[in-house]
């Protein structure tokens, strides 16, 4: 049975586990804030459930506890960073208040990052932009995880896009997605159950359609849309991987590999709603956009039409007031770090 947890207190939690193995204060407050907003989310793939593996790489080398973020390129609207093999989280944040500061000046921005790691959920990122009036887009290449359309050898990472636009008066309206039909996780939950999957979400490892979800775990995950979430992957690798100079495709390294860093790469940019519209008539179009998807027919059976990041934002929204609800197998993790470290366990 899941347990619900105050934000505060498990931010304070977060934060003095990563304070007490060395991490600078605000990187502390960067990785914890971005893990948290991931479960407030609903994200829990990007929540606390990474804490474990980001705290074992860097103790065994796979990410640089003290990153010195490097500016290779700072050239009108766009920007280079390099980020030093730390928690993707640090040089992201930094990367994306860059982005908003040029977009500020020149109306559209792009700052690409190199040399990085695991970044936790793109929107994080995103929302940052849209709370200031800005429309904000995200990209990140991770490890292959897909194949693409006709092959059967991973050669491309589940590679989330997010992007954000503001609704004044509102809630953001945000976009935050990977390119797979379904997470490995729910795979790996069909194989424990003794249970088929459905056809479309996976393929055996000589590329072939399975329900197996053994055969599936061995093989590779599908992308959505088949052939369009595969150009779709193609191109966030071609914008994050090979233009910043990190790895792309097939090099880029595993989270699960502790000791050496991902050397992921990632694109940040932002759009100055203000260089178009003023942003009293933007509230009043993008309001009216929304109205007229709600109010419009819905299908049987459909109480509401949604717009994107509505459900997430709600699922926030009440567990900023009921708490975070956590697994008790997670708990007992994070009890056990923080036993061996010396802190209160939650």
């Amino acid at each position: 049975m899941t347990k619900k947890i105050s934000v505060s207190t498990l931010f304070e939690f977060t934060k003095n586990i990563l304070l007490s193995i060395g991490l600078r204060e605000t990187d502390s407050e960067i990785i914890t804030e971005s893990l948290i907003e991931a479960e407030l989310r609903g994200v829990k793939t990007h929540g606390l459930v990474r804490l474990p593996v980001y705290l074992a790489r860097m103790k065994q080398g796979g990410i640089n506890k003290y990153p010195e973020i490097k500016v290779l390129n700072d050239l009108g609207a766009t920007m280079l960073l390099d980020g030093d093999a730390g928690c993707g989280q640090i040089v992201g944040k930094l990367a994306m208040q860059e982005a908003i500061k040029k977009a500020d000046i020149f109306g559209i921005s792009f700052v690409g990052v190199r040399n990085s790691n695991h970044f936790g959920i793109a929107a994080y990122y995103s929302l940052m932009a849209a709370r200031s009036n800005f429309i904000g887009f995200v990209f990140s290449n991770a490890s292959p995880r897909l194949a693409p359309t006709g092959g059967a050898s991973k050669q491309l990472g589940n590679n989330p896009i997010s992007v954000a636009f503001p609704v004044p008066g509102g809630e953001p309206i945000v976009i935050d997605m990977a390119l797979s039909v379904v997470a490995a996780g729910k795979i790996r939950l069909a194989a424990a159950n003794n249970e088929k999957i459905p056809l479309g979400w996976a393929i055996d490892k000589d590329g072939q359609p399975t329900t197996d979800p053994q055969e599936a775990l061995e093989g590779f995950l599908l992308p959505i849309g088949d052939h369009k979430g595969y150009a779709l992957s193609f191109m966030v690798d071609l914008l994050c991987g090979l233009l910043t100079g990190s790895s792309f495709g097939k090099d880029v390294g595993s989270i699960d590999n502790l000791s050496l860093p991902q050397n992921e790469g990632h694109a940040f940019g932002a759009i100055k709603i203000s260089n178009f519209m003023g942003i009293e008539e933007y509230g009043d179009k993008v309001r009216k956009f929304i109205s007229n998807l709600k109010e419009g027919k819905k299908a049987t059976g459909v109480k509401e039409i949604l717009v994107p990041g509505e459900i997430e934002t709600r699922y926030k929204n009440r567990q900023l007031k009921e708490g975070i609800s956590l697994e008790p197998e997670l708990i007992e993790k994070l009890n056990e770090i923080a036993l061996q470290l010396g802190l209160s366990q939650l």
